[in-house]
């Protein structure tokens, strides 16, 4: 947690950091307010009346039916347009992530930058950052499609057991946490594996995804507590936002929340990395 102590003192002495997400999340929360897709899928489910798990299984019960009667080259064109949106929002965030990044990474490592920052980020690290953030978003979106068929079985097994006493409880606690244990400490590596490697980026330029990679290796466990705590506070937030109706006051709580929230949050991942890495080369002298 030292780190988040280190995150927040750089915010108050940076505040294009607050600024940057000011803007950014202003956007996507009237965006949210004005296509409120979380919370149809929230109000819908509790019109159904049908829980967690029938909703996840008609879903992924409808993906599958779609895919076995569509011909393969209309599932060749759906792959190419997804992979070619992707690489649009890589571009735009490679756009927007370049420049910021640049301008954090110096704030965290005390370095005098020159006046237009942003504008140097984006020249010197524009390239890199979309290739990285392209891989990093098809992998994710791989990773993705690899839980929810994992979860599948899981899922079956707690739909057939519920209402039918105690006799299989044994089998489906076992299979339940088995496979929550898998795909949560999976998640969490991939996540913490991808985030860090921003910051190698910045900071190293060749051999990122090798140096992020040993780097979520050595320090794992130290970051997988502070990375679960964040999930926590953001989902216990979204969660009673949508349970709450809209109003002005409930879209200024989420723009605050959101500005704060990705503020603490990208600034730990590059103070993290910066005192992790100064410990080991430390331990190496």
């Amino acid at each position: 947690m030292e780190a988040v102590g280190n995150a927040i003192g750089i915010i108050i002495k940076k505040p294009f950091i607050l600024i940057f997400w000011g803007i950014l999340t202003l956007i996507i929360t009237l965006v949210e307010y004005l296509l409120p897709v979380f919370r149809t899928i929230y109000e819908l489910s509790s019109i159904s009346g049908s829980n967690f798990f029938e909703s996840i299984i008609s879903f992924i019960q409808v993906i599958y039916g779609f895919i076995t009667d569509t011909k393969a080259v209309i599932i060749i064109i759906g792959v190419i347009v997804i992979l070619a949106v992707l690489a649009a929002i890589s571009i735009l965030a490679a756009v927007l992530l370049s420049g910021y990044f640049y301008k954090l990474n110096n704030a965290v490592n005390k370095k005098h930058g020159e006046k237009n920052e942003f504008a140097t980020g984006i020249k010197e690290y524009f390239g890199p950052m979309w290739l990285v953030n392209y891989i990093v978003f098809t992998a994710g979106l791989l990773l993705l499609v690899i839980m929810v068929i994992a979860s599948v079985p899981a899922l079956i097994i707690t739909r057939a057991a519920i209402g039918k006493g105690l006799e299989m409880l044994p089998a489906v606690l076992f299979v339940d946490v088995l496979t929550c244990v898998v795909l949560f400490f999976g998640a969490m590596f991939f996540r913490i594996y991808v985030i860090f490697t921003y910051p190698a980026l910045m900071n190293n330029g060749k051999g990122v995804f090798l140096k992020a990679k040993r780097f979520a290796d050595s320090n794992f466990w130290k970051i997988l507590c502070t990375v679960f705590v964040f999930d926590v506070i953001f989902i216990g937030f979204q969660v009673m936002f949508v349970s709450l109706d809209d109003n002005i006051w409930l879209l200024l709580l989420k723009w605050i929340f959101l500005t704060v929230f990705y503020s603490v949050a990208t600034t730990y991942v590059f103070a993290a990395y910066k005192k992790y890495s100064e410990k080991r080369a430390g331990k190496r002298t």
